[in-house]
């Protein structure tokens, strides 16, 4: 379970086209900005349950995940450091991540730094308020937004937004996900289900073609901003 929290928020990391970032907003808290498929407010809490699947063996696990504190992160510009404050993700209570959230006008904008002690932005990209099937993500490769559907997870119906990545992975990361693949190369797959006005529901991803190695539904959440939600 706990090499597996990783795989939740690598989207953030894995596949982006550039080495550095710099946000577009930093109004930290702003009423007029409102990130209605990844709620960004402090003290907004999800908990999932999750299933791995290894050949006949079903591993059950669960954890939570929670924008904890308010920190101040950096961006290089023309050889400076600008200075803004971002939400930190923790995982169980403990703030060991170096995941960030902000929300902006165009949505949630997911950030991750290239440590603690410098703190300045790595990658980012952004969760739209207004996605677009077919939609490519900004900043990624092999992300697209691939319409909408209805689903349930254990917290109940949700219509969602689905974001599909289907990739190919580098070396590094062939170590990681041997056994995660799609072929019997190196393509990955996997989806991600955001439902407006609640968050990230759910995760699936697939190894070989049709077989699902690892699924991820929320049972549970508690969040500040549901503005246009559509939990049912």
């Amino acid at each position: 379970m706990k090499k597996y929290i990783i795989a939740i928020l690598s989207v953030i990391i894995v596949g982006c086209s550039s080495n550095s970032y710099q946000p577009p907003c930093t109004e930290l808290d702003s009423d007029n900005l409102t990130s209605l498929y990844f709620p960004v407010a402090l003290g907004n809490k999800w908990s999932y349950d999750v299933v791995k699947y290894d050949g006949d063996t079903k591993v059950n696990e669960d954890y939570e995940l929670e924008l904890c504190a308010v920190d101040t992160i950096y961006y290089v510009k023309d050889g400076n450091r600008i200075p803004f404050e971002a939400y930190r993700a923790c995982k169980e209570d403990q703030q060991n991540w170096n995941f960030y959230f902000v929300k902006c006008s165009d949505g949630a904008h997911l950030l991750t730094i290239n440590d603690w002690y410098y703190k300045e932005l790595k990658s980012g990209w952004v969760i739209p308020n207004s996605p677009n099937e077919g939609d490519e993500v900004s900043n990624m490769d092999g992300y697209v937004w691939r319409g909408q559907d209805v689903i349930t997870v254990p917290s109940g119906e949700y219509q969602v937004w689905i974001l599909e990545e289907i990739r190919e992975l580098n070396r590094k990361e062939m170590k990681m996900h041997r056994d995660h693949r799609i072929d019997g190369n190196k393509t990955v797959r996997r989806r991600y289900y955001f439902a407006e006005g609640v968050g990230l529901i759910k995760t699936e991803e697939y190894g070989a073609p049709g077989v699902l190695t690892s699924v991820m539904e929320m049972d549970s959440f508690n969040v500040k901003d549901t503005r246009g939600g559509r939990a049912k």
